[in-house]
């Protein structure tokens, strides 16, 4: 089983690539859960795509821009989905516009709340899902963060302009949540996805359906970009986001055969055939896919964050002593 699924890196090491000239990427090394990836397109004023999940993140992503890229002036913020781990440092960035999907925007009430990571840091559930949370959670601190909600929105297609330099906003949710946004450089061949695409891990379902995300992934290539930026793990070529495609419909169809023959969510999970997919780390998540064909087919499953996280961390127990 991967290590990755039982123990995580404090979140630190970040690298920046420049893909093309102006146009950056900063990933995070560790890329499990809240270590996202960020963007930078500039031509004179600049457009950062997301911020990290706390301030000390972001802070460090903020001098890993005015390294790569002293002269940039960041004007605008692209948050690809409001997910805290993609926009919990808009705060510094003051005085930047700020736009994601309406779609995205509308859904903030559902998010977990700062305050919320950090109550439950203190008080952690008690047995297995207290464990994965402090496993995973307890290396980040979330003191000093004041959301900072969009300034502009937008449906389907907005077209920008950074200098010289054209960005398309893309919105191709719901597929990892209701209002994904995938920024989309043409001159360079760049698509930053967001959680639209996951590289090294099993990817997070907070909505779904998984159909309609393999089509988001067709949408992707669509764009004739040689080069993506997932939200979390490595950059990637086009074969990747195909087979990433080529894995949801996988897991829908696992996931329907499950649901026809009545099994439980968790059952469902665990019985998964994962054999293609094992160099992808973080297995347990695969359980919010399953969640996510379940409510599709108006079956009965967990749906918020906290009511996946206790199944989610059994079935990290269970996958552990297989």
């Amino acid at each position: 089983m991967n290590d990755r699924s039982q123990t995580r890196v404090v979140p630190g090491d970040l690298r920046t690539q420049e893909l093309a000239p102006g146009v950056f990427a900063f990933i995070q090394a560790d890329g499990s859960w809240g270590c996202s990836n960020a963007g930078l397109i500039t031509d004179g004023d600049a457009l950062l795509v997301d911020t990290f999940f706390t301030l000390t993140q972001t802070r460090r992503l903020l001098a890993a821009v005015s390294a790569a890229a002293p002269d940039a002036r960041v004007t605008t913020v692209v948050n690809t989905h409001l997910n805290g781990d993609h926009c919990h440092g808009n705060q510094l960035v003051a005085g930047a516009r700020t736009i994601t999907s309406a779609c995205a925007a509308s859904e903030v009430e559902h998010e977990l709340q700062p305050a919320t990571y950090q109550w439950l840091q203190n008080h952690p559930p008690e047995g297995i899902a207290g464990q994965y949370m402090t496993r995973h959670f307890g290396g980040f601190d979330f003191s000093g963060i004041e959301l900072s909600p969009p300034t502009t929105t937008f449906s389907d297609r907005l077209t920008l302009q950074v200098g010289r330099i054209t960005v398309n906003l893309m919105e191709l949710g719901p597929a990892h949540t209701d209002g994904d946004v995938a920024v989309h450089i043409p001159e360079a061949g760049v698509v930053f996805c967001g959680d639209l695409l996951f590289q090294g891990d099993h990817p997070v379902v907070w909505s779904g359906p998984l159909l309609g995300w393999a089509d988001a992934c067709d949408a992707l290539l669509a764009t004739a970009a040689t080069t993506f930026v997932p939200g979390h793990g490595p950059v990637v070529g086009r074969e990747e986001v195909a087979r990433f495609g080529e894995y949801l419909r996988d897991l829908h169809g696992q996931a329907s055969v499950a649901a026809d023959a009545g099994l439980p969510v968790e059952e469902a999970a665990a019985r998964l055939s994962l054999d293609a997919y094992g160099a992808r780390g973080l297995p347990e998540r695969v359980l919010t896919a399953v969640a996510a064909v379940y409510r599709e087919r108006g079956l009965p499953a967990p749906a918020t964050p906290l009511e996946l996280l206790g199944p989610v961390a059994q079935l990290a127990e269970t996958l552990s002593h297989s």
